[in-house]
């Protein structure tokens, strides 16, 4: 009798940061009722994995799902399997990291479910060859890729039933082929078919094993997935068919297969991810040229067959250069990781160090690291609890290491790690990060007393997915009926966001220097139509600092001028102690200026929302009509401007001498969502500008950090 096994695997995720109505809808309409159904099927064998943002909140709202899942471990229906425990992507932090966050999940489920792993998910099976050598350290006996991997490794299409053995330095971990096949059709195909492919896999040996594992939110979260997989009883009638042909198709968990199969060979696999993964992490351009010629290639059926595996996209570090904001968090979080590895050597014993590691891991969480299907970076609420813990570990080691931390510290290195020396002027307060090879600007503001960066901008870019909204055929709010997978789906939440596709010309940070025609206006700054006068804006700037204060300066040119050089400097003053600082611009100009030439400075800052009545802008001196921050308009001469958030109970205030005339505006993106493309507030613009040379040749912006208590 022909018979195949079935390793039927869960991963369930959300991620540190994602709102709690979030998490109480996952586990109302999926989680829950997943349990529901597979207690009624005791023959089932099922893989489970949650990670710890997960396994933290089911703490405190569910415990009592957590009991049911010890329960089910305990009659042998559920494997537990392990992972990194704030799901990390294992390439984006130092092994260090890595091993502690795989053990922290080892000691939990050893704890909660009474179970020692022997696996574990690697998240969003992003796979480098030394990950070998990092599991198997790890005590991990296995670990499931996606079979993309394998055939990249040089495997065929037949040989994705069963698992291989590979190595690094000598260290083995097993690896599964998780067969994209199954992927697809589970849940969005009717059962059958499903039934139907697998007993074609079936062999008289019946050593062959197929690997569905996929996301648990799949069933019930995903558009549909909730009417389609429950009320409509999809689930059931899956373990039902498992149940009813349990003589030839054999549910087993990966222990379990282990224990009775040998590997079928050794393999190297190569950096990869799944497909979707690979073609994401792909420059724009490239992206849209790898999918057109996928689609050309899909005219030759049997020439795709044989090809497509040998078109790939990129692999995941590509995301860090695609994205300078999500470097920006990984090279934030690595310069705290390291912090914490020397103080760990030099106090082992201290308590708050023991806090501060699992604050840096909770910030190691992968989702706002990249960008696909999900939202991932472009979700400004996942990025800001990103900062909020990588900040709150770096104040809890400010507490622990004896030295002066009130005083005003000044360091140059390469943050970024493009080769260019940036600035860090820093004190017990705040943390301000300045890139003199561009524009020497201010691209991160940390404020510690209450973990949050101002700075967290993301820049508006072009993305492959904007072809949709550009071309039509877009369905915009119609809920889908649970039989297309989210790779599938062409949808937008709100109408008209083709007219948000606005591109930034540089990166959105502070401490731009602008030169602009006193024509200018909010829309025509909004929309990167007003043309750049001056050299400044890119223009690489010297920098000398020393403790409390940093130097930039530059020398460049001015369109409608008959020559010379303009001289522009500015100095930046952080007192020590304070939770303010000051910038003073100094410019110099031997040649006769524009008469109608506008000097600003470009300003950044983000509070998540642009609409909420408790995110606005004031000012001690004019009147703000609208101060809502999703507002584009201009603000007469002003001293003083603030903005201002009552939620979180912040406020930035911005000081400018002589007066300033501010313009304002939003920087909106579109970005692609498991339920369709939408608008995603990524912070504002606020350019106070002064005549040049009317208002004279200085001029000082001091900004001013209020929290809670100082609030009225």
């Amino acid at each position: 009798m022909k018979t195949i096994n079935l390793i039927f695997g869960c991963h369930a995720h959300q991620p540190v940061g994602n709102f709690d109505f979030v998490f109480e809808r996952a586990y109302r309409e999926c989680y829950r009722p997943f349990l529901d159904v597979l207690e009624h099927f005791p023959g089932v064998q099922v893989t489970m994995h949650f990670t710890g943002p997960l396994l933290d909140w089911f703490e405190h709202a569910a415990p009592d799902f957590l009991d049911r899942l010890a329960a089910l471990v305990s009659s042998g229906q559920i494997e537990m399997m392990g992972g990194g425990y704030y799901e990390p992507l294992l390439c984006a932090i130092p092994e260090r990291d890595a091993l502690r966050q795989i053990e922290r999940m080892h000691l939990y489920c050893e704890k909660r479910f009474g179970a020692k792993v022997r696996g574990m998910w690697l998240t969003e099976r992003v796979w480098e060859p030394q990950m070998a050598h990092i599991l198997a350290k790890s005590g991990i006996e296995y670990t499931p890729l996606d079979d993309a991997h394998f055939l990249c490794s040089g495997l065929e299409p037949e040989q994705m039933f069963g698992y291989y053995m590979t190595e690094d330095e000598g260290f083995t971990v097993k690896v599964f082929p998780i067969l994209e096949r199954l992927r697809y059709l589970v849940p969005f195909h009717q059962v059958e078919e499903t039934i139907t492919w697998l007993n074609d896999q079936a062999t008289e040996s019946g050593t062959r094993c197929a690997v569905l594992h996929d996301d648990y939110e799949k069933f019930g979260v995903w558009p549909g997935t909730n009417k389609s997989v429950y009320k409509e009883g999809w689930l059931e009638h899956f373990f039902q068919a498992l149940t009813e042909n349990k003589d030839w198709l054999h549910s087993v968990t990966y222990s379990q297969y282990l224990d009775a199969n040998t590997a079928l060979g050794r393999t190297y696999i190569p950096c990869a991810s799944y497909d979707e993964m690979m073609t994401w992490a792909l420059p724009t351009a490239m992206q849209r040229e790898l999918v057109r010629a996928r689609e050309k290639l899909r005219q030759s059926p049997d020439l795709h067959q044989r090809c497509a595996r040998f078109m790939r996209g990129g692999f995941w570090r590509s995301f860090l250069s695609k994205y300078e904001e999500s470097n920006n968090i990984q090279k934030r979080m690595l310069r705290t990781s390291t912090r914490l590895d020397r103080l760990r050597r030099e106090m082992p014993a201290s308590e708050m160090l023991d806090e501060a590691e699992k604050m840096l891991h909770q910030g190691q969480c992968n989702c706002a690291y990249w960008h696909g299907v999900f939202g991932g970076l472009y979700l400004n609420h996942l990025r800001t609890a990103l900062y909020e813990k990588i900040i709150a570990s770096d104040a809890l080691m400010d507490a622990v290491e004896v030295r002066d931390t009130a005083q005003s510290r000044f360091v140059a290195v390469d943050f970024d790690a493009d080769g260019n020396l940036e600035g860090i002027l820093e004190n017990d307060h705040i943390a301000l990060f300045f890139k003199p090879s561009d524009g020497g600007t201010l691209f991160e503001f940390d404020y510690k007393p209450q973990p949050f960066n101002f700075g967290n901008v993301l820049t508006r870019r072009e993305e492959v997915y904007h072809d949709q909204l550009r071309h039509g055929g877009v369905l915009v709010g119609e809920e889908s009926g649970g039989d297309l997978s989210i790779h599938d789906l062409v949808k937008a939440k709100e109408k008209d966001l083709d007219k948000l596709l606005v591109y930034d010309p540089w990166r959105r940070v502070s401490l731009r220097d602008r030169f602009i025609a006193n024509t200018a206006s909010a829309d025509s700054l909004w929309s990167g139509l007003e043309p750049e006068l001056g050299s400044f804006a890119r223009h690489p700037y010297t920098m000398s600092g020393k403790d409390g204060q940093i130097s930039l300066e530059a020398y460049g040119t001015i369109a409608g001028t008959a020559g010379g050089l303009l001289h522009l400097q500015k100095n930046v003053k952080l007192p020590r102690g304070e939770s303010c600082f000051d910038v003073t611009y100094t410019i110099h100009f031997d040649c006769a200026l524009p008469s109608d030439i506008l000097f600003g400075v470009e300003l950044a800052v983000n509070f998540l929302t642009g609409n909420a009545p408790d995110r606005y802008l004031w000012s001690e001196h004019i009147k703000v009509d609208d101060g809502r921050l999703g507002v584009r308009g201009e603000l007469p001469a002003t001293k003083h401007l603030a903005a201002r958030d009552d939620w979180q109970r912040l406020e930035l205030a911005f000081s400018f001498l002589p007066p300033a005339r501010v313009f304002r505006f939003p920087l909106d993106t579109v970005s692609q969502s498991e339920d369709g493309q939408e608008r995603v507030h990524q912070g504002c613009i606020l350019l106070p500008c002064w005549n040049l040379p009317g208002d004279g040749k200085e001029f000082t912006i001091d900004f001013r950090v209020m929290a809670s208590r100082l609030i009225d």
